[in-house]
């Protein structure tokens, strides 16, 4: 199936989030481990849950997965299904989606509406759903559901869901202001200064002398195995489209183009607009009184300042436009007054309209010989939408039936190339200068998807316009290189790692010397062995939470004790460090209004996100969710095993 807009856990598809309320939502789905459980019963074996009377399936859940795996992968290409679970997705997708279910169907039992009125309004916001005259179109919006690979309920349902959550949770939000007592207590801790000394023991310093023997090596080799592994490697074959492909079909006849300029006759009539100054007045009596005094010669403007009231001007209008913007009563009445005539007194929706017309002019009818261009090229692109859906449906399928990329290629006329052996970054590890075309950045991820022994695929590069049929040419698994190619570097880190381990006793035969009352620095030459001078480091709380890359020695100086030192490693068998804390000076925040501003909205960020949590776990518990713990377990199970989407 195409891959369409996806972006968040919580929806089958990306565009109705995206179009809905991405923020909210993303803080609210964000908490998806707050969702209760139950023990299994009643529960169909395709079904991963039971919200209130409604079933979660597990293609529900397969389809949720799929989007928040694609999402994860715009920044970490490499990334598979496996990893994704391994790494917690997969509870954290099925706990936002059963929130979904929660939400909506508390707020159902609850009174909390939305309408089919507010769902259509909504699907009008989706790109390419309306006709040429700007209103809904019920083809376009069948294509569009085609290209996604949904269908009208699934759309409705999930706009329906979020709706729900939206009204929900934006009220949730809202938290109280957070208290003073725990505002500058939290922002004086951040002021919190720390001194200390840091001595390094580097691994560097305890290397052997002796090389390994190879079995040593071999050992070494084996034991750190994922350090030296080669990530897997595959060759792409593919073939890139667009509308261009179907272009042919898409010119119009001459009976397409004489139909639809008949369909839309009205839209190429003679038209009439009308350029006007109004007033709107809150009574028909006063309305009347300004028409009588504007008549007489008054300036609308100055007739309509002398009541308190101020006077608009709309320049272009047609009678149609005029009565969607007010009402049929104000567009007669100004469209039946004369040029710079003063129309009659009209109701509106808020008051009674007076008008008076500065130019009026007439447009003429436009024959089909003027427009006949604009309206091929309007037929041309419905019919390139239209054409381009079935191409694509047809090519998914021949695809299923057993059909190669070489096969649709020449029945499109279309050229299959095949790139080197490249990683799922894209480079090529036997050409560094390699650089791949930019349709890469969608078709690699894709690519590295498939399984092996798969059937080809067609993806979208550009969502609606330009796809690409793709399959694995050839694939080398990851795997480490073998030993005989790398020994030196293999012999030098396992050279690190043996004095990384006297590093680490010498160490901590420093920190028991410090805790034996011992300065750091006597500490250090009682080792015997030529160490680098500590160094002298300080930092507050504060700076811990900037985001900034915070050296971890520094860190480590706000887990301690004052007067008491600790071992820390320096990571990658480099060696370690000893980390004294010496000094702690407490913050003071009163004076500091700007910082207090920013903590108290700092914390009521904070409230606002348990607020909604605990609306989410509210709904879950009154509307009851029972989970399938065997099935859910199983499919969890699959996908590790398989590191695919199992799809």
């Amino acid at each position: 199936m195409i891959t369409a807009i996806r972006n968040l856990i919580n929806s089958r598809w990306g565009v109705v989030i995206a179009i809905a309320f991405v923020g909210l939502i993303g803080v609210a789905f964000a908490l998806g481990d707050v969702t209760g459980s139950g023990s299994f019963g009643g529960l169909g074996g395709a079904n991963v849950a039971k919200v209130g009377d409604q079933d979660v399936s597990l293609g529900e859940l397969d389809q949720a997965l799929d989007n928040r795996l694609e999402a994860e992968r715009k920044d970490n290409p490499t990334l598979d299904m496996a990893k994704f679970v391994e790494s917690g997705g997969y509870d954290s997708t099925l706990n936002a989606l059963l929130n979904r279910y929660a939400l909506a169907t508390y707020g159902a039992d609850n009174g909390i509406a939305v309408s089919k009125r507010l769902v259509d309004s909504e699907i009008l916001q989706f790109p390419g759903v309306k006709g040429v005259d700007g209103k809904f179109s019920r083809p376009a919006f069948e294509v569009f559901l085609r290209q996604m690979g949904l269908t009208e309920k699934m759309v409705r349902d999930d706009l329906t869901q979020n709706f729900y959550a939206r009204q929900m949770l934006g009220i949730a939000g809202k938290a109280g202001k957070a208290p003073e007592s725990l505002v500058l207590p939290y922002a004086s801790l951040l002021l919190e200064k720390r001194s200390g000394q840091v001595g390094v023991v580097p691994a560097a310093a305890f290397v052997p002398t002796t090389p390994p023997s190879e079995t040593v090596l071999a050992q070494f080799y084996k034991t750190n195995a994922s350090r030296y592994t080669i990530p897997e490697k595959r060759s792409v074959s593919y073939a890139i489209f667009d509308a261009s492909v179907v272009n042919a079909k898409a010119e119009p006849t001459e009976k397409d183009i004489a139909d639809y300029y008949k369909t839309n006759a009205a839209q190429y009539a003679a038209t009439e607009t009308r350029d006007f100054t109004q007033v709107v007045f809150p009574t028909e009596a006063a309305a009347k009184a300004a028409a009588d005094r504007i008549t007489a010669g008054e300036n609308i403007g100055a007739v309509a300042s002398a009541v308190g009231l101020s006077a608009s001007t709309k320049s272009g209008m047609t009678r149609d436009a005029l009565t969607k913007e007010t009402t049929k009563a104000v567009a007669d009445a100004i469209f039946a007054a004369s040029a710079n005539g003063v129309s009659r007194p009209a109701k509106g929706a808020v008051g009674w309209h007076l008008a008076r017309v500065s130019a009026v002019k007439q447009l003429g009818a436009k024959p089909l010989a003027a427009v006949r261009d604009e309206i091929s090229k309007t037929i041309a692109g419905e019919k390139r939408g239209e054409l381009l859906a079935d191409l694509t449906t047809e090519i998914e399928s021949e695809f299923d039936s057993g059909a190669t990329i070489a096969d649709m290629a020449k029945a499109q006329g279309l050229t299959v190339e095949t790139t080197p052996m490249l990683f799922a970054t894209g480079q090529n590890p036997d050409n560094p200068a390699y650089k791949p075309i930019p349709e890469m950045a969608r078709i690699l991820p894709a690519a590295f998807d498939l399984e092996t022994d798969s059937s080809a695929q067609l993806i979208e590069i550009v969502p609606g316009e330009k796809f690409a049929m793709i399959a694995v040419a050839e694939a080398v698994e990851a795997a480490p290189a073998p030993l005989k190619e790398i020994r030196d570097v293999v012999a030098k880190q396992w050279a690190l790692a043996e004095g990384d381990k006297k590093a680490k006793a010498v160490a901590e035969q420093v920190r028991k010397a410090i805790a034996g009352g011992k300065s750091l620095n006597e500490a250090l030459a009682a080792t015997g062995v030529r160490l680098p001078a500590p160094e002298t480091v300080s930092g507050t709380r504060g700076q811990m939470s900037t985001g900034q890359q915070i050296p971890p020695p520094l860190m480590m100086l706000f887990a301690m004790k004052k007067g008491t030192a600790k071992t820390l490693s320096a990571g990658g068998d480099r060696g370690w460090f000893i980390v004294q804390l010496n000094e702690v000076i407490k913050g003071d925040a009163s004076k500091e209004t700007e910082m207090l501003a920013a903590r108290r909205q700092e914390m009521e960020g904070l409230l606002a996100q348990e607020y909604i949590a605990q609306m989410i776990n509210a709904a879950a518990k009154e509307s009851g969710v029972t989970r399938n713990e065997e099935l859910i377990a199983r499919r969890k199970k699959e996908l590790t095993t398989r590191g695919t989407n199992g799809q």
